[in-house]
């Protein structure tokens, strides 16, 4: 990369000869200019934030994190819900884990479940939570579903690349041993800043409420403020509808 820009730009000692002369300037500032627009639209936006994972190994679970909205307004599976359940599934495939943990609000949850079904997915493989709204609570009720049936805490969590360096502190906060799995990035820039912001601000955030002491206080089912699990029977309202995940 550096050699093209100096093929491109001359040397520096010569550029500083080139002052007094602007028609040889100028070309090599536009030069410079599209160097440096080209190296920032190399990388996805936010790219500072991704987590980079050793290859994956198998595990007890595989865990796919819900996303708000999961549907779009015409009814569809959305996009970002869609490719964090085809990476669940592909891990499945593989046999990475014998379960697929799909883990999010009450509008979430079925979405997900009919989803991972219909790309062959066995419901009989599929352990579902409809109790949480945020990534706290995603790594609280998943981790209670698998220790409620015996099962190690061995994961792999499956979100967007944004999403992911947050939701392996908490799941690790809550007792698991954790591999990541990142979602296809969209060529969306507008997406791609908005997904960064949102993390960013989530950051902030944690400085003023802690979510790791909320789910590592809540392993056993009695820390502060932590409602009980209740893997059966009518879910209760989700505040996630206003609140970020």
């Amino acid at each position: 990369m550096f050699a093209m820009l100096r093929s491109v730009l001359g040397d520096p000692i010569e550029m500083s000869s080139a002052r007094a002369h602007p028609r040889r300037v100028l070309p090599r500032t536009l030069a410079l200019a599209l160097a440096a627009l080209w190296i920032g639209c190399a990388r996805p936006r936010g790219h500072e934030l991704f987590v980079h994972g050793a290859p994956l190994h198998a595990a007890d679970a595989i865990v796919v994190l819900g996303n708000r909205p999961p549907t779009t307004a015409g009814g569809e599976v959305a996009p970002e819900t869609d490719r964090r359940v085809r990476r669940g599934v592909a891990l499945h495939r593989e046999g990475l884990a014998p379960w697929l943990v799909l883990v999010g609000a009450r509008d979430e949850e079925p979405v997900m479940v009919a989803h991972a079904e219909r790309l062959g997915v066995s419901r009989e493989a599929i352990l579902s939570d409809g109790h949480s709204w945020d990534t706290a609570n995603n790594a609280r009720e998943a981790l209670a579903l698998l220790r409620a049936r015996g099962l190690g805490t061995r994961v792999i969590v499956v979100s967007s690349p944004y999403h992911l360096r947050r939701a392996r502190r908490l799941f690790e906060c809550a007792g698991a041993v954790v591999q990541v799995a990142a979602t296809p990035i969209p060529d969306d820039p507008l997406w791609q800043a908005s997904m960064a912001a949102y993390e960013y601000a989530a950051g902030v955030a944690a400085h003023f409420a802690d979510p790791c002491g909320r789910v590592s206080g809540s392993r056993s089912g009695s820390g502060p403020g932590a409602p009980a699990h209740r893997p059966t029977g009518r879910p209760r309202a989700a505040p996630g509808a206003t609140r970020p995940r």
